[in-house]
């Protein structure tokens, strides 16, 4: 007997029948824990290099270097035979079939165990009696060869092959193929592989064949990102939507948030700006506060980031973009190996303070173990206006304005009196015909032994829709991993520079807010230039040319910034380690705004200029011990952590006016007038000290506890209410374990719920103390000297504290059919109580309100994902996933108050939200229209000043008069439900990627059309052309379009003309690809894919506007489009080559 470091046995030569049985029994007991065996044995590499040595020194060497043990017996396996092996860092499974390929010999492998066995087992010769006569059964010797592919023909190496009934069974080798001698006479062999679903396959007399494995859609062995580490994903109790590379490579990603966009149940991703690198906003599970922010956590390799922008950009009057830019544009999506989006309380509560709102976990990719691999790809473009406005054009917009003048709007001066050269579509003076986009990626991934290296260049350039709008982004990553079996390190860093160049867009009451804004109101009449070469400007309202504002406001911003994490952890023991992870995040920011003398407001002040300036930094100082044991039937994995996180913002900006000359735009405020600069300055800083610890349990393979608990420190908060606790529980049970679950159609079924608080802090610095502002409001010339003073800004609140949500999350994930279809369905619960809001106090006390903690709010909804395998054949597979979500949102309390109204823009429309018990957050609040006033209706009872043609509103109390006590309420901004579908064809080489996804239900304020019908500048403004050419007239008395004449009827902007249904489908998005053979690619690449992609492709809608999906206000509870960057539809052309 072998008696050396491995575990090895003698068996004697003869054995009774009734033994074999016994063993035989216990080995098919042992094979349900085969699956997680050969995950371990295929994802354990080892370098040997091994000349000429007996092979029981080769299962030694293995033995030291990993936790495997090998048994066999001495009398069938020559372990004394000389063999030869060599191998760098490659996975055990490859390693042992390269070590018996060609010989009797294969393996099984059984938790830690590899125990081997010779192709053929025959029993002894039976003793034979003097005069007995003994029966042989003759075994049958089938002999069956075959290759194991998954569904797009790549082999699976070490793929088990078992014939049913038996312990017979070998393993694939490196190519997928296989051999097996059959003892049966109906044999059936079953296929199993680690992350695919097991397959039987009845001979019937074949002797060849080629059987594809399905990835086993479940993703029951999938490892998923959590809070502060990884689980096996059938291990999870709580609601994690996770995406990988493979969901990622299905389509061109211009930016982060399309990996996101349409594939998650319960999250919404809602673009809030079309142009490059804009805002957008993600909503998980709905919105959660009503002042303390809506968005997740981003976690970026382990670190926590700051979503708010550096600068603040509001829409002032020179404010380069009206909506924050997108906290992650600075990554590069080619990058990002997987996202992992915590939905639940158990998911996020690790996370404490800052998981109301989600937790959307960002993990990018890591080098390999083996020889330099080289990937470059590429993709050249270009973007259009997915749908311009349908505005009147010139002789259109001439008869309409005349015609309403002859009806007795405006005045006589007001007339359109001819057309300047044909007129002008300003949106084509506006808008690029074809905005270029190009992107160029290299990646560099090698490593040795136990260290891989990853390093990635990225440049993308990206031309705006709006002309003299550009994004220009240079990124540079590098990740190192060390693993050893006493420590591992890493290291994550990026750094990335963005060159911006904007156009103002603003949300503000000035008619200069934008050169959408201008396209969309400007005069189609006239001419861009006059004969002198000046900008023609209108007389009849103040807004600038168009062109001139393109041309006359030149404001870039740049922005450094660097991310970096680095993490060492050691074993103490192997099953205990201690780990610490530190992170840097720094952000330099700097955006310069000019206006010279071609635009109204650069002309009368002499050119104005601003300088912004901001610098960002977060530090982070974490540690955690884990610990992980395996005992008896009882897995327990703890942790318990300490980490510590500081914010600081510097700010510093410049204002000036009657600059000397407009040739040096905002870089010499030398040349300003002195007594015009303003300098600001301003430093903000807030930190967190946090507690944490997590227990994970799982008895008998089948039943599941997760167990969490935060304690968060903020100094955001008075010292009496700092630290917020936030503990959660979650419970799992794995039912297809049990032995009385035993179904033909459902193969896997795991229930799941949780409970958890969660708390947001996301309402600014000192927000509990007094501040002071200083300026020009709060100074006086004394004695000819400028003094500065300070004034009270804020009413402090020693008592201001968290906001919590509690979460209440049941799930169930199943798979049908060997998980043909497999999915998850879960139903979700979230209260938020103590909101931050900002209550009405006495006017004596100087101030309007006081931020306090009052009311309560609360989402349900239930997440859908299914997925199926529709087709599946040797050279064509189709696959589907379709994701649905509904979301209810409820206002549950205001703390006595009864409603509170908020919300406006333009200047046509003030108090348009209400927050009232018993209603969505937010709803639009406004007047019912029932038709339009006809020639010959009673109009003695209405106290309004109405005329034949104007809108009628429901008179809600019936007295008469239509005033603010007949607003009712239009309709909110939650969706009734939304949906995701993807379908994935594969033929051969070639395959062809389908993304639809749609919103239903949810309305938005149409802020264009209410100023087509309540003009702030008279009757000259320009109008959609459908509406306005429809209006009401005496020769066509249509009850649906009003007549334009009624410009007094400003109160009612808000109605529900103008607060409009926003439900949408759209072809979100569609990638063509083909792979070049690898016979084609001998000798020259790796892989090679050229690809044509469509992106935003069409939108099924009645909206009016550029895109129902957009909402230029920001806040996605309360959608408003009023002058939108527009959104773009995509063409790319592009390859992926692999060296």
């Amino acid at each position: 007997m072998e008696k050396n470091n491995r575990v090895g046995y003698t068996m004697p030569y003869s054995f009774n029948l009734s033994l074999a049985m016994k063993l035989t029994t216990i080995l098919l007991i042992l094979s349900i824990f085969t699956v997680q065996a050969n995950s371990y044995a295929q994802k354990t590499k080892v370098t040997l290099d091994m000349r000429q040595v007996e092979m029981h020194k080769v299962f030694e060497e293995i033995e030291s270097l990993t936790d495997f043990k090998f048994l066999y017996d001495n009398t069938k396996i020559d372990a004394a035979k000389l063999v030869s092996i060599k191998a760098n860092n490659k996975p055990v499974s490859e390693v042992l079939n390269n070590l018996f390929k060609g010989s009797s010999i294969y393996y099984l492998v059984r938790q830690k165990q590899i125990v081997l066995k010779t192709q053929k087992a025959t029993l002894p010769a039976p003793i034979k009696e003097e005069g007995e006569v003994i029966v042989e059964e003759k075994l049958v010797q089938n002999i069956v060869s075959g290759t194991i592919t998954d569904d797009k023909g790549q082999p699976l190496p070490g793929a088990n092959v078992v014939e049913k009934g038996t312990t017979n069974g070998v393993t694939a080798d490196f190519d997928g193929n296989f051999t097996i001698t059959l003892t049966n006479e109906s044999p059936i062999l079953v296929i199993s592989y680690v992350g695919f679903s097991t397959k039987e396959i009845p001979v019937s007399g074949s002797t060849s064949l080629n059987i594809t494995l399905l990835e086993d859609a479940a993703g029951l062995d999938e490892v998923v990102v959590i809070g502060y580490g990884t689980q096996v994903r059938r291990d999870v109790t709580g609601s994690i939507a996770s995406l990988n590379e493979d969901s990622f490579s299905a389509q061109a990603n211009t930016n982060v948030d399309q990996m996101i966009q349409g594939k998650a149940a319960g999250v919404q991703v809602v673009q809030n700006s079309g142009e490059p690198g804009g805002g957008m906003s993600i909503n998980i599970r709905g919105v959660g506060s009503i002042n303390a922010g809506s968005s997740p956590l981003y976690v970026i390799d382990g670190l926590p980031i700051n979503n708010s922008p550096a600068i603040s950009e509001t829409g002032n009057e020179t404010a380069p973009t009206r909506s924050p830019r997108n906290p992650i544009s600075f990554l590069n999506p080619e990058d990002i190996a997987s996202i992992d989006i915590l939905k639940d309380a158990s998911a996020t509560a690790i996370y404490g303070s800052r998981g109301a709102n989600g937790v959307v976990m960002i993990t990018t990719k890591k080098g390999n173990s083996k020889d330099l691999r080289i990937d470059y790809s590429t993709h050249i473009g270009f973007n259009q206006v997915h749908n311009r406005l349908d505005l009147l054009n010139a002789e259109q917009y001439t008869n309409g304005i005349n015609s309403l003048i002859d009806l007795g709007a405006g005045s006589e001066a007001e007339r359109v009196t001819g057309i300047q050269v044909n007129g002008t579509d300003w949106q084509d003076v506006v808008f690029r015909n074809q905005a270029i986009l190009q992107k160029h990626n290299i990646s560099f991934s090698w490593g040795n032994g136990n260290t891989s290296y990853l390093a990635t260049l990225n440049n993308t350039k990206e031309e705006g829709l709006v002309k003299n709008t550009k994004f220009n982004r240079f990124s540079g990553r590098f990740n190192l991993n060390h693993k050893t079996d006493k420590v591992n390190f890493g290291i994550n860093s990026t750094l990335s520079y963005i060159k911006d160049n904007f156009v103002p867009n603003g949300f503000d009451v000035n008619l200069r807010g934008g050169a959408i804004n201008a396209a969309k109101l400007y005069d189609p009449t006239l001419s861009i230039r006059d004969t002198d070469g000046n900008y023609v400007t209108s007389e009849f309202f103040d807004i600038d040319n168009p062109e001139a504002i393109l041309n006359g406001n030149h404001i870039t911003g740049n922005r450094y910034r660097y991310l970096g994490s680095a993490f060492l952890e050691y074993f103490i023991l192997p099953e205990l380690s201690a780990k610490v992870n530190v992170g840097a995040d720094v952000n330099n920011e700097n955006k310069s705004v000019y206006k010279d003398r071609t635009t109204i407001i650069g002309n009368s002040l002499g050119g104005v200029a601003s300088a912004y300036s901001a610098t960002e930094t977060n530090y982070l100082i974490e540690g955690t011990i884990n610990y992980t044991k395996e005992i008896g039937n009882n897995d327990i994995n703890g942790l318990l952590g300490i980490t510590t996180q500081k914010f600081q913002n510097r700010f510093s900006s410049q204002d000036a006016n009657n600059f000397t000359t407009d040739a040096t735009l905002a870089d010499n405020f030398g040349l300003a007038d002195r007594t015009t600069l303003i300098n600001n300055s301003s430093k903000s800083t807030n930190s967190l000290l946090s507690y944490l610890g997590r227990i994970n349990y799982k008895l008998l393979d089948k039943y599941l506890l997760t167990v969490s608990y935060r304690i968060d420190g903020s100094s955001r908060f008075g010292e009496g209410n700092r630290f917020g606790y936030f503990p959660s529980a979650s419970m799992g049970w794995l039912l297809d374990q049990e032995d009385f679950f035993s179904n033909d159609i459902v193969n896997t079924l795991k229930l799941r719920a949780s409970w958890g608080k969660t708390g947001n802090q996301e309402i600014g610095n000192n927000s509990s103390i007094s501040t002071f502002n200083s300026g020009n409001q709060t100074s006086y010339v004394l004695n000819d000297q400028f003094v500065t003073s300070l004034n009270p800004s804020r009413i402090a609140n020693p008592d201001l504290k968290w906001e919590t949500t509690e979460q209440v999350d049941i799930g169930i994930d199943f798979g049908l059919f060997n998980d043909r279809i497999s999915g998850a369905v879960a139903w979700y619960n979230k209260n938020t109580t103590d909101m931050l809001l900002n209550l009405p106090v006495p006017t004596s006390s100087g101030f309007n309100s006081q931020l306090v903690n009052i009311g309560s709010m609360k989402n349900t909804g239930i997440e859908v994902g299914i997925n199926t395998y529709n087709l599946t054949g040797k050279n064509f597979t189709w696959n589907s996933n379709l994701n649905f979500t509904t979301l209810s949102n409820e206002v549950s309390d205001l703390g006595g108050i009864p409603e509170i109204l908020s919300g406006s823009f333009g200047a046509a429309a003030n108090e348009v939200g209400i927050i009232r018990p018993g209603e969505p957050l937010r709803s639009f609040y406004g007047y019912d229209i029932v038709g339009v006033w006809q020639q010959g209706d009673d109009l003695s009872q209405i106290t309004n000043n109405v005329n034949p043609g104007d809108f009628k509103f429901r008179d809600v109390d019936n007295n008469g008069t239509i005033n603010g006590d007949d607003r009712v309420i239009l309709g909110n901004s939650f969706p009734e439900f939304t949906w995701g579908f993807t379908n994935t064809f594969e033929y051969k080489n070639w395959n062809l990627n389908i993304l639809f996804t749609g919103v239903e239900g949810l309305e938005m304020i149409n802020g264009n059309l209410l100023e087509q019908y309540y003009p702030r500048s008279g009757v000259r403004v320009n109008r959609f052309a459908e509406p306005f050419l429809n209006r009401w007239t005496p020769q066509n008395p249509t009850n649906d379009q009003p007549s334009y004449l009624g410009l007094s009827q400003q109160g009612q902007g808000v109605n529900s003309k103008t607060v409009v249904d926003a439900s949408y489908v759209k072809l979100q998005s569609v990638r063509l690809s083909y792979s070049l053979p690898k016979d084609l690619m001998k000798n020259t690449f790796k892989s090679a894919e050229i690809y044509i992609t469509g992106l935003n492709l069409a939108t099924f809608s009645d909206y009016q506007g550029f895109d129902p999906a957009l909402n230029p206000n920001g806040s996605a509870n309360f959608r408003i489009d009023w002058n939108g960057y527009p959104s773009a539809t995509t063409m790319l052309l592009g390859f992926n080559i692999g060296f």
